[in-house]
């Protein structure tokens, strides 16, 4: 007899194990099935970024120390030196700093000693693990429960199968049959070095058609990856001694410690990887089975997400399963979580990935000014870094779900008040959209901001041209409020199947913000899609942020998707649903990147991207 609330996992890597720490934790009969016979030991490292800090935080607080200890936690006053090939520093990117402001450091760390710790908190939170085993086909069986078919031969019967196969997930090409991963023109070379005399201290390294990125994980050891670009399965072919060797060819006349870095490795850690990812998936669910990390959503190492990610993706499935009794209706609820956020991780990852190639001469220049023009490698990765769990539904009643702001930054904005215009796309007064965007103006003014929400009425102007405010006084009405924002909020109705075109149309006139000029450079963006179909709430939040993106202002993680509006709320009560909690969520997110807007406010007036 299978037991319904128990899960399989296929895959024991850092997603896999993660999500049977997760799991255990609530009380699951959890069994991995992972393919090695043992945790590998070769190979660099990886980047905990803190959304990734948080998730493993998330997951227990003993695990959380014990990984600080296994890797090298960025101190406040760090930076990443970023220069070219010849040694010439283009810029220090304060990542300790940041890890200030978000509330969580950076902890890059070898990829052997996390799978360890995950491996040995899911041990002691009574997980099973079959080593030297794969799965390799489920079918979901007439009892609700999963069959899943090992490589030996043998089914097993389970309640619920997580696919946390990696890139070439066999429980992904069984649900989805969408074929192989696509290569995306780079190939990486990784490995670690002992007592260089770069020092403990991370860099990223620009030649043409080659990128180093370099970080310290503790003792006298730095990790690397050589991201080179390259045909197909030229590299691989070469194999971990030669290809440590043509790569130091390649970096002839680099900067001689980069140089040695690379000669004075060990070959027997070298690991040789051809670059792929996916586009993102429409479902990730079939039933009782889900997929997780990248054997749902592979993305290109461009920002460092790949295990973030997936350490997200445990933490927000055990939040699924503890506040479902069905498992279908949990993983359901999980894919609803995760699909967007990822979708755009991927998305953001490849296009980073594609600038920081620089193969040519001119992509070279264009990216060593870029970068020394923004001071950071990442052009992404503002949006993504700030991730928080929710707190587990059965600590709700006592724990706040909002994000919240570190003690320092609320006691530095406490006297700021954001302004936050919210704009509602719907024609028809009173409809969803328009009691969404009240709702959210209310929360915004919960947390001390001044509002003004429009609502499709107000916006329902003429036809866009430039200079058209200077004789239609509702739409200089309008213009006006968004002069003033310091956060929008942008809700959509999704039937029409990507935003609505009246908010589109409304959208347009910030180009009379400073003339001609389409920016909202620096403001908070949030984005609403309301609506009953999930296919049309992706779409429609998907375009919203690009909206937000190409404005130029600060599309925040969150996108949600509502069927219709919460109930009202007094203030200082928690919403009670899982719609609320997420609008929660996102106003506050607004709000903070407002109180930056506030903060920065006198250098900001009147000024032109």
């Amino acid at each position: 007899m299978v037991k319904k609330r128990s899960v399989i996992i296929a895959g024991g890597g850092i997603g896999g194990l993660a999500t049977a720490v997760a799991l255990a934790g609530c009380g699951i009969d959890v069994t991995v099935v992972e393919r090695s016979a043992r945790v590998a030991t070769r190979g660099s490292g990886l980047m905990l970024y803190p959304n990734g800090v948080r998730a493993v935080d998330a997951l227990g607080t003993q695990l959380g120390a014990r990984v600080r200890t296994l890797g090298h936690v960025t101190r406040p006053d760090e930076v990443r030196v970023l220069m070219d090939s010849t040694g010439t520093v283009l810029a220090q990117e304060p990542i300790g700093a940041m890890g200030e402001e978000l509330g969580a450091p950076q902890i890059p760390l070898l990829r052997s000693s996390l799978q360890r710790a995950l491996l040995d908190e899911a041990l002691a939170a009574g997980a099973s693990v079959m080593p030297g085993t794969a799965v390799e086909d489920y079918t979901l069986a007439d009892d609700d429960g999963v069959g899943v078919l090992l490589s030996d031969g043998k089914t097993l019967g389970c309640g619920a199968l997580v696919g946390a196969d990696g890139i070439h997930s066999a429980v992904r090409r069984r649900m989805l049959a969408d074929g192989p991963a696509h290569y995306r023109g780079y190939t990486s070379v990784r490995g670690r070095t002992k007592g260089s005399a770069l020092g403990q201290r991370s860099y990223v390294v620009n030649g043409r058609g080659i990128q180093l990125f370099i970080a310290p994980v503790g003792g006298d050891t730095l990790y690397w990856t050589a991201k080179i670009t390259s045909a197909a399965g030229v590299w691989p072919a070469k194999g971990p001694v030669r290809a440590q060797e043509d790569l130091a060819a390649a970096l002839a006349g680099w900067h001689a410690p980069v140089l040695n870095l690379i000669r004075d490795a060990d070959p027997h850690d070298i690991v040789v990887t051809d670059i792929h990812d996916r586009d993102p998936a429409p479902r990730w669910v079939d039933g009782r089975v889900a997929l997780l990390g990248d054997a749902a959503h592979p993305m290109v190492p461009a920002l460092g997400q790949g295990a973030n990610m997936a350490l997200e993706d445990a933490v927000v499935l055990a939040d699924a399963v503890s506040a479902h009794e069905n498992l279908p209706d949990a993983l359901l609820a999980y894919q609803r979580e995760r699909l967007e956020r990822t979708s755009a991780v991927v998305l953001k990852s490849r296009r980073q990935g594609a600038l920081d190639q620089g193969a040519g001469q001119a992509d070279e220049e264009r990216r060593n000014a870029r970068v020394k023009a923004a001071g950071r490698k990442d052009t992404d990765a503002a949006d993504v870094l700030g991730w928080r769990p929710l707190a587990r539904r059965r600590d709700r009643r006592a724990t706040p779900t909002v994000v919240d702001l570190p003690e320092r930054m609320r006691e530095e904005f406490a006297a700021d008040a954001p302004h936050i215009v919210l704009i509602s796309g719907s024609l028809r007064r009173g409809s969803t959209s328009d009691r969404v965007a009240d709702w959210c103006a209310q929360r915004c003014a919960d947390q001390g901001a001044t509002t003004r929400v429009f609502n499709g009425a107000d916006i329902d102007f003429p036809a866009y041209r430039p200079g058209l405010g200077a004789g239609w006084p509702d739409v200089q009405e309008f213009l006006d409020e968004l002069r003033r924002a310091d956060g929008v909020v942008l809700v959509s109705p999704t039937y029409h199947g990507t935003v609505s075109g009246l908010l589109k149309n409304a959208v347009d006139y910030v180009n009379d913000l400073d003339g001609p000029t389409p920016y909202l450079e620096g403001r908070a963006i949030g984005c609403v899609a309301v609506g009953a179909g999930a296919q049309g709430a992706v779409s429609t939040l998907a375009t919203l942020r690009t909206i937000g993106h190409a404005v130029r202002a600060w599309p925040t993680p969150v996108g949600v998707a509502v069927a219709e509006a919460p109930a009202p709320l007094p203030a200082g009560e928690q919403a009670s649903t899982p719609d609320g909690e997420r609008l929660v969520q996102m106003v506050s997110q607004v709000m903070w990147m407002g109180r930056v807007r506030v903060a920065q406010r006198p250098s900001l007036l009147g000024a032109v991207a």
